[in-house]
């Protein structure tokens, strides 16, 4: 009887640790692992006809695929290092690292950190019916720390149009950053004629050189833009060089020139030459792609983060899937008009191209192709990657960069102007104006759409955000949906009579967000 009792005990150990090797037995993998919908092992019959498969998500520190895990920790490790004034950090700046915005649960995603920007309205001088924005001095972005009191920037009287802008999630920006421009396009063109979107060209840099004299040249082509709250980048080159400077004050080849205080020079105050973010020599890579070591730590990093995972304790029950369905359905409600649940990621290998490039074969990204682990990858960011005008917008047009334009941006290789009026695509311009100040506006055509228009937040990680909409005012998300209105009314009006005649669907859909 002993041994039949050991062999039992046996049996139910290795029982057990099969159990621990299936992440569907596990709810700790479960939430950390691939969304459901995963598909298992192909026969080799089979691999042919096998489906897109689901980017793996995870709040858990983990590397997508892009760079191997020991890799991905050291460029993590520099995503989280402390910057200090003997680093390069200031004279005006936001917070001393990347981590500082964007932390919560996992470096990242989001954070309760706001930037502050300013700037007023102005009659357009080629149409006196129209208004204009005009930047505060030296930028819209007002730094809110210094190494210095004598250069602490502050909003000016003169400046009445005022925003906070919430930091935003980071993780799994490799995967939206090789959706190909027309997936946008197309789902822009299915949008309804009140509701469509408005696509940005951005400048986005595709490869460079340094001179003998230490200078740089780079290359710039257009994409849409699809990070940040006005769509102004579309390359995660570019959004960590422009982040590097505007938030830490670091400059790199890329962004050379440190930021001004309210219009005032602050060199004096610089004690590290410029650039502060150094091209390593001796690095092959920097031949080709000079953009700063930090730069492409920060890149690799973000390239190589998983998508936000759903609350696997949640995603499951009858009302969150209750709730999907109406949030899909946009004859009952429309909310997936614009936060598009749904993207499949081009084959791995496939060309990354310019915007409306005439030569196909000129690449559109400085990693040319689409890498292996980003590849035919279904992801679930609820959103259209464009900008909508939903009465929630804070009147402040924005260029990719608000305060220096990147290096090299004036040799641009621009989209035909008239391909970009055919698909209703934006391009904000920028003229300079006495005393640091630059004017910006749409190109003509556009009415100044941009001013008053905000990017659809996409909403996956929406359950570890505590301020909602792009100034935090919001702090539930009943709340956010209420503030919809413009080019939204409609759809919230429908939420409306949904909670006042559906209460419980109501009550579903909101169960639903709170999934994601």
């Amino acid at each position: 009887m002993k041994l039949v009792g050991a062999l039992g005990i046996l049996v139910l150990m290795l029982s057990l640790l099969a159990a621990v090797g299936d992440s569907s037995l596990d709810p700790q993998l479960a939430g950390e692992g691939l969304e459901r919908g995963t598909h298992s092992q192909a026969a080799p019959e089979d691999k042919a006809k096998r489906l897109p498969d689901e980017a793996p998500t995870g709040f858990n520190n983990s590397t997508n695929g892009v760079e191997p895990q020991d890799a991905f920790d050291k460029d993590r490790q520099k995503f989280e290092e402390i910057e200090a004034i003997s680093d390069g950090l200031g004279p005006v700046y936001n917070a001393t690292s990347c981590v500082s915005c964007h932390q919560n649960p996992v470096s990242g995603s989001s954070s309760q950190v706001a930037e502050l920007r300013a700037g007023h309205h102005e009659p357009d001088p080629d149409d006196p019916k129209k208004v204009i924005f005009v930047e505060s001095p030296g930028g819209s972005l007002i730094h809110q720390r210094a190494i210095d009191a004598a250069i602490q920037e502050h909003v000016l009287p003169e400046d009445t149009v005022r925003t906070l802008r919430m930091s935003t999630n980071i993780l799994g920006s490799g995967f939206v950053e090789v959706i190909p421009d027309s997936d946008i396009l197309k789902v822009r063109a299915v949008q309804p004629k009140g509701m469509k979107g408005l696509a940005v060209a951005v400048p986005v840099v595709v490869t460079g050189k340094q001179g003998a004299a230490g200078d740089f040249e780079f290359v710039f082509v257009e994409r849409i833009g699809r990070f940040g709250w006005k769509c102004q980048e579309a390359s995660l080159v570019n959004f960590s060089a422009g982040a590097y400077l505007n938030e830490m004050g670091i400059t790199n080849p890329l962004n050379p020139k440190e930021n001004l205080s309210n219009g005032r020079n602050v060199s004096q105050f610089d004690q590290v030459p410029d650039p502060e973010d150094k091209v390593d020599p001796k690095d092959s890579d920097n031949l080709d792609h000079p953009f700063g070591d930090d730069v492409k730590a920060f890149t690799r990093f973000l390239r190589s983060t998983k998508a936000p995972p759903r609350d696997f304790s949640l995603s499951g029950t009858s009302d969150v899937q209750q709730g999907e369905k109406l949030f899909r359905n946009n004859e009952t409600l429309g909310c997936a008009i614009c936060h598009q649940p749904d993207f499949t990621t081009p084959k791995a290998g496939t060309p990354i191209q310019a915007l409306y490039a005439e030569d196909k074969s000129s690449p559109g990204s400085d990693l040319g192709t689409v890498p292996q682990a980003l590849g035919d990858k279904i992801i679930h960011p609820y959103s259209d990657f464009m900008l909508h005008d939903i009465g929630t917008g804070d009147g402040i047009a924005q260029t990719q960069h608000a305060q220096r334009p990147a290096r090299g941006t004036e040799r641009l290789q621009k989209a035909p102007a008239e391909a970009l009026s055919r698909e209703g695509v934006a391009r904000v311009q920028a003229r300079p104006l006495p005393g640091a100040r630059r004017t910006l506006s749409d190109e003509p055509g556009l009415d100044q759409r941009t001013i008053n228009s905000i990017r659809t937040a996409p909403l996956w990680g929406l359950r570890v955000r505590p301020q909602l909409l792009h100034d935090g005012s919001a702090l539930t998300i009943d709340e956010a949906i209420r503030k919809h209105k413009g080019q939204a009314e409609e759809v919230t009006k429908k939420y409306l009579k949904l909670v006042a005649d559906h209460p419980e669907q109501a009550r579903q859909l909101i169960a639903f967000l709170n999934s994601l």
